[in-house]
C-alpha cells in the first residue's frame, strides 16, 4: 500500500504527504478528514509558510477566521461552509475553488483569482474585492452564468434558468458588497449583470423579457449612459427616415417627402429636413416650422414622449454614475 498521497497537482507532480489513516490521500486532500478543529488554522498557516503547495486542499467547515494565506496557491481548494471571516487572502489563486456558503465577510481578497469559483451562498459583507478576476473574457462573469449559457445552448432551459438564478444571487451579493464600501461605480457593473440574469429567466417571448431587453439595449438598466446616447441617436435617425416617407409640411407651405422621381441630392435634402424635425421633436424643442401629416402626427407624439423619457433618464443615469458616489 502506498504511504504517500496519491493526489496529483496540475503539473502532474505528486503531493508527497503521508497518507491519512484509512485513506490513499493525505490529511489535507482527504475529504473524510475532519478539518473543523481549532488547530487547523495554525496548521495550514505553517504549511503555507513552508512554501508547500496548497492546491486542492479540502477545508470544508474549517474555522479559519483571520487566517494568513496571502498569495497562496489554492487552485481547486474546497472551502464549503468554512469560516474565512477577516482572512488575509491577498493575491490568492482560488481558480475552480468551492466557496459554497463560505463566510468571507471582511476578508481581504484583493487581486485574488476567482475564475470559475463556486460562490453561491458565500457571504461578502465588507469583503475587499478589488481587482478580482471572476471569469469570462471580461473577467466579470461568474461560472454559474457560463454554465447557464451552455445549458441553454443545449436546450435544457429549466436547468439554464436555475443557473441564471444562482448567478443573479451572486451578482447581487457582489453588488451590495461594493455599494456598502462606497464603490458605486463598480457596483453598477454587477447591478447590470444581476438584471441580465433576471431577464434570462423570463419566458423567451414574454413582454417582461422584451421590455427588460429593451432597457438593456437602450439604457444598460440606467448604468450605461453611453447606451442612452447611442439609442437616442439611432431612434432620431429612424424617425427621420419615417418622417421622410410620410412627409412633413413647412410653414412656408412646402411639402417635403421622398420621391422616386427626385434626384439623390433632393431626397437627401428631404432627409436632412426630416432629421432636423426629428431632433427638435425628440428634444421637445418644437420650433413649429415643420409639422407632421397623417399618421406622422402619432409618430411625432411617440417620439416626443420617448425623447423626454430618454433625456431625463440620461440626466439621472449620469448623475448616479459619476456624481452620486
Amino acid at each position: 500500500m502506498s504511504v504517500t498521497c496519491k493526489y496529483r497537482f496540475r503539473d502532474n507532480t505528486a503531493c508527497g504527504e503521508h497518507v491519512h489513516p484509512g485513506s490513499e490521500l493525505c490529511f489535507w486532500h482527504d475529504p473524510a478528514a475532519d478539518k473543523s478543529g481549532p488547530e487547523i488554522k495554525a496548521m495550514i498557516e505553517e504549511k503555507h509558510k513552508r512554501g508547500d503547495n496548497l492546491e486542492g486542499v479540502i477545508l470544508k467547515d474549517a474555522q479559519l477566521e483571520h487566517v494568513r494565506l496571502s498569495r497562496a496557491n489554492l487552485h481547486s481548494a474546497n472551502f464549503k461552509w468554512a469560516n474565512l471571516r477577516s482572512a488575509h487572502l491577498f493575491g490568492v489563486d482560488l481558480t475552480h475553488a468551492a466557496l459554497f456558503k463560505t463566510a468571507l465577510d471582511g476578508a481581504n481578497l484583493k487581486e485574488a483569482k476567482l475564475r470559475d469559483a463556486e460562490l453561491l451562498g458565500a457571504t461578502m459583507e465588507y469583503t475587499k474585492l478589488d481587482f478580482i478576476g471572476f471569469g469570462g473574457d471580461d473577467g466579470y462573469t461568474v461560472k454559474n452564468e457560463i454554465e447557464g449559457i451552455d445549458l441553454e445552448k443545449k436546450g435544457d432551459i429549466d436547468k439554464a434558468h436555475a443557473k441564471y438564478f444562482e448567478a443573479e444571487e451572486i451578482y447581487r451579493t457582489i453588488k451590495l458588497n461594493l455599494k456598502n464600501r462606497g464603490l458605486g461605480f463598480e457596483a453598477g457593473e454587477y447591478f447590470f449583470r444581476e438584471m441580465e440574469m433576471s431577464r434570462k429567466q423570463f419566458p423567451l417571448f414574454s413582454f417582461n423579457r422584451f421590455w427588460s431587453k429593451l432597457m438593456s439595449i437602450s439604457t444598460g438598466y440606467g448604468e450605461k449612459p453611453h447606451r442612452i446616447i447611442g439609442f437616442s441617436l439611432a431612434y432620431m435617425f429612424l424617425c427621420a427616415a419615417l418622417f421622410g416617407l410620410l412627409g412633413i409640411h413647412h410653414s412656408s407651405g412646402q411639402f417635403h417627402r421622398y420621391s422616386p422621381n427626385a434626384s439623390v441630392g433632393e431626397n437627401l435634402g428631404v432627409f436632412y429636413d426630416a432629421l432636423y424635425y426629428s431632433v427638435v421633436t425628440f428634444t421637445t424643442l418644437g420650433y413649429g416650422d415643420f409639422t407632421p401629416v397623417g399618421i406622422g402626427k402619432m409618430l411625432a407624439i411617440i417620439e416626443a414622449y420617448s425623447g423626454a423619457f430618454c433625456i431625463s433618464l440620461f440626466s439621472i443615469s449620469t448623475y448616479k454614475r459619476y456624481m452620486d458616489r
